[in-house]
């Protein structure tokens, strides 16, 4: 856990997942946060906390007018795992198939 600076104005990290449950605490700016399930770019300001759990794919950064401050909450050591486009798309389709059934 520790402090999170996303600097604009073209921050936001490409999909990806992480191998464990994160919160980020946002301080100042705008951070913006995208995932497999809402699949639009969700905007929060300071006070807000945003969830990710493990292996969820998501992009997230600063919004493009300002940078961003967080503090970053995890449950075990930092790994980030980018995932190409194909990749995304199979586990979006499994996840919406677990879903639905």
């Amino acid at each position: 856990m520790g402090p999170l600076d996303v600097e604009g104005p073209h921050p936001v990290i490409e999909w990806h997942d992480h191998s464990f449950t994160h919160a980020a605490f946002v301080l100042d700016g705008i951070f913006v946060n995208e995932s497999q399930f809402d699949q639009t770019e969700l905007y929060f300001g300071p006070g807000n906390f945003v969830c990710g759990p493990k292996g969820q794919i998501m992009r997230h950064g600063a919004s493009p007018e300002q940078d961003c401050h967080c503090y970053f909450l995890t449950d075990q050591p930092f790994s980030l795992h980018y995932l190409d486009q194909e990749t995304v798309a199979k586990r979006v389709t499994n996840s919406l198939k677990i879903l639905l059934h």
